[in-house]
């Protein structure tokens, strides 16, 4: 978990390429051609699907409408816990790459100028983080207070070296036991 330009889908590329597990990456299944969501019991079950064909598993992204499925059967919650200025560092400049060499993201979708300036969070990725940067301390603490989450193992990572030091420790663990998931 973590706000938009925190470096999620980094470290979860990351971690599906060091511990060799499938990696479903939510923004992939919820942006259809067009931007438009994906209907949310489609959504759901999409979730649900990925983790029934795999026993282990990385996931990245912040849907509340999935959370719920994907931490009853996560064993390891990561908050990317990120300097906001760096935040915003990291987000501007992936959008600015991504506007100027018109990258596809998923379902032929493609940051564009106009959104990348827009004041509406809902349209602007930035705006969208500025808005929600903050909501995340709150999230975690209550998530880690949850008696419900009392198997799971929470890791807080503030930049690329805590980073660097989750994979080396899950890389390891996973060589001694094969059912590590992350989310």
């Amino acid at each position: 978990m973590g706000c938009s330009g925190s470096g999620k889908s980094t470290l979860a590329r990351a971690l599906h390429q060091e511990l060799r597990l499938p990696w479903l990456e939510l923004d992939s299944i919820h942006h259809q051609p067009d931007w438009e969501p994906l209907d949310t019991e489609l959504f759901r079950s999409s979730v649900t699907d990925f983790m029934d064909r795999h026993p282990d598993w990385v996931i990245d992204g912040n849907y509340s409408k999935v959370a719920d499925l994907v931490q009853a059967r996560c064993t390891d919650i990561v908050w990317l816990d990120v300097p906001f200025p760096r935040v915003m560092w990291q987000l501007v400049s992936r959008s600015l790459r991504r506007v100027l060499f018109r990258t596809e993201l998923w379902n032929g979708n493609r940051e564009g100028l106009r959104n990348l300036l827009s004041t509406d969070p809902e349209e602007s990725v930035i705006r969208w983080a500025v808005k929600t940067h903050h909501q995340f301390p709150g999230r975690f603490d209550r998530l880690r207070a949850d008696p419900r989450m009392n198997d799971v193992r929470f890791h807080r990572l503030r930049g690329k070296a805590s980073a660097r030091s989750l994979i080396q420790d899950l890389t390891g663990s996973a060589s001694a036991s094969s059912s590590t998931r992350q989310h």
